[in-house]
């Protein structure tokens, strides 16, 4: 963060902005408790902006959590700001862009300070967010309203998502001179896909050919670059956020909106070297850990190339104290292999929320208009269903003491990665098979690959004959039962080989082991023909798999295809599937069968994770 040392000293040359994004007025209004919490917060917002003598206040999106306010939420925003922005106290911007082009709506063309008809002494400017975006009739926005009557300078909107070209609001104070650009809410994967495309053009002033997006070279000039946009920060998928390294490199900051906790000391990025301050929302809109972070807002100074953000902490936001507790972590402590793990759990939470109750006292600031009852989240993840109860009966114990009385306590399942979902690849193996000169088929490739990684042993249970024979009949066939019937089959005929040896639960893998070697050649060909799948002769690509060996059937579907021999197959293929499944489910239903057996089967066939039993990891 570069500092504005000495700028004190020169008062006159400083462009002090006061900074906040999210602001979410009329987030919960009906609520009898938290309806006024937005409001509260969005008023001490102004009230710090006057008090601080800031030149401007600059708003991230989201300034209304509907995209269509109610009449109350918008009387009261209205309200808020004709008390706070307006007054005879002279503005020291000054605007040298075309206002025409930068002002959305704007019933002059200008920014509302330079209106005659107006008063404004502290100016609003705001981009718009995925709330309060362009909606209905019209495709206005609630923030039109705002710059019509006035009360807000709206920039930073496009409409055409063709191509976005954005110039900024180039404003001047004494020595200091400011490029704002805004960036309204886009869907993240259009606005990343319009930047990666060279689509996105920023208008720089004095040297706008050097300044479009994906140029690194850094702009020298007078002018301080400040961006602010309001779009997803956090990786949720290549196409659910916007990257920070698609942003051009001649930026110095960026205001970051949309993302709620509470970033606001600026963080450089380390590949195009400006800064990112994310200041989160006023308001907690949702029980999670990130919105239980310190509210602020920023107070950011900017002299010439140079600038500084002071956090300035919201003091009347409701108390909010989030905690997250793992229960497994905790079965020995609280003894929930022994009798009833609900009571126990119950008991736990109920002394943890009075511990975090005493905890929100510590965040009372003592401000007259902060709310005095808290919020209370306590997360608990499980794995056994027994460790529940009722959460909103057990929230109504603290009915007088919180202020979310239905879900003080949420029960979350703990989803646990087991090692066989990874697969390690043999990359030398791959490298090999892709520059076999005989390897020009999809299908050539799995199986080369696999005959070339035999010294890692990849597979456990599938030869890879078979997963080529799947890949061909998936990719040329467009077969998509081919998957499941190929596992199908290996899955029921390693029951059967288990069935016959009977082994010890040690000498389970080394037996299955010992299934693959015999089922090395095993004839796929005559299950996928039974089902009415074209065997080899039939096509013009030939089958992967030879139908030398001699063996037996899969159960089949009993889908067999046209008149003649392929059709009685089909039926008669059918009919032995019935039987053999119906004897298998007869020795899983056997009550009576041997424990042993009962493990066996229930070690393969039982499994919902067949991948564990194909694809073995490397470390086993």
């Amino acid at each position: 963060m570069e500092d504005t040392a000495g700028a004190e000293l020169d008062v006159d040359n400083v462009i002090r902005i006061m900074v906040a994004t999210d602001n979410h007025l009329g987030y919960g209004e009906k609520d009898a408790v938290r309806g006024e919490d937005s409001f509260t917060a969005f008023e001490e917002i102004l009230e710090m902006a006057v008090s601080e003598d800031v030149d401007m206040i600059l708003l991230g999106g989201d300034l209304f959590h509907d995209a269509v306010p109610s009449q109350n939420s918008m009387h009261k925003c209205i309200e808020l700001l004709r008390r706070y922005t307006f007054g005879d106290r002279p503005v020291s911007l000054e605007i040298l862009s075309d206002q025409a082009q930068c002002f959305h709506n704007a019933v002059n063309q200008s920014v509302n300070y330079e209106d005659p008809n107006l008063n404004i002494a502290i100016p609003v400017f705001s981009i718009h967010g995925n709330h309060d975006d362009p909606s209905g009739f019209g495709r206005l926005s609630s923030l039109d309203l705002l710059s019509t009557s006035g009360l807000v300078n709206y920039f930073g909107r496009w409409t055409d998502l063709s191509q976005v070209e954005i110039s900024p609001v180039l404003m001047r104070k004494g020595e200091s001179q400011l490029a704002l650009y805004g960036l309204s809410h886009i869907h993240d994967g259009r606005l990343a896909r319009l930047i990666k495309d060279f689509k996105v053009k920023f208008n720089c002033p004095e040297k706008a050919a050097e300044c479009e997006a994906g140029n690194e070279s850094k702009v020298e000039d007078d002018w301080f670059h400040l961006l602010v946009v309001h779009q997803n920060r956090a990786d949720r998928g290549p196409k659910n956020y916007l990257p920070e390294d698609l942003l051009p490199s001649f930026l110095h900051l960026v205001i970051w909106g949309h993302e709620h906790d509470c970033r606001i000391e600026p963080e450089e990025n380390a590949k195009k070297h400006f800064y990112v301050s994310q200041p989160g929302s006023s308001v907690p809109t949702s029980l999670s850990e990130g919105e239980a972070k310190k509210k602020h807002v920023g107070l950011l100074e900017i002299y010439k190339g140079k600038f500084k953000l002071h956090p300035l902490p919201l003091r009347t936001v409701r108390p909010f104290v989030f905690e997250s507790v793992v229960l497994p972590d905790m079965a020995d402590e609280l003894g929930l292999d022994e009798g009833d793990a609900s009571n126990k759990v119950f008991q736990f939470a109920k002394d943890r929320v009075e511990d975090m109750l005493q905890r929100a006292t510590s965040q009372h600031t003592g401000h007259p208009r902060q709310p005095t009852l808290p919020l209370i989240r306590l997360r608990l993840l499980y794995t056994d269903e027994s460790c529940m109860f009722n959460t909103i009966r057990f929230s109504q114990m603290f009915s007088t003491r919180v202020a979310n009385v239905q879900d003080v306590v949420q029960f979350s399942k703990l989803i646990k990665r087991t090692k066989t979902e990874t697969v390690n690849l043999d990359k030398e193996a791959l490298r090999r098979a892709l520059e076999a000169d005989n390897a020009t088929r999809v299908e050539e490739l799995v199986d080369r690959y696999f005959e070339e990684a035999k010294s890692n042993k990849p597979l456990k249970l599938f030869h890879s004959k078979a997963l080529a024979e799947m890949t061909y009949r998936l990719v040329e066939r467009r077969d998509a039962e081919a998957a499941e019937n190929i596992v199908k089959f290996y899955k029921e005929k390693a029951v059967d080989h288990l069935m016959e040896s009977m082994p010890n639960d040690e000498n389970v893998d080394d037996e299955l082991a010992g299934f693959r070697v015999r089922h090395k050649h095993e004839d796929l060909l005559k299950m996928l023909d039974a089902q009415g799948v074209k065997v080899k002769g039939e096509n013009k690509s030939p089958s992967v798999l030879s139908s030398e060996a001699n063996s037996s059937i899969a159960p089949a579907t009993g889908r067999g295809r046209g008149k003649g021999r392929g059709a009685a197959r089909g039926r008669a293929t059918a009919s032995t599937a019935a039987r053999s499944k119906a004897q298998l489910d007869v020795s899983v239903n056997n009550t009576r069968a041997p424990a042993k057996q009962q493990t066996l089967l229930s070690s393969v066939r039982g499994t919902r994770n067949v991948a564990s039993y194909v694809i073995s990891d490397d470390s086993d």
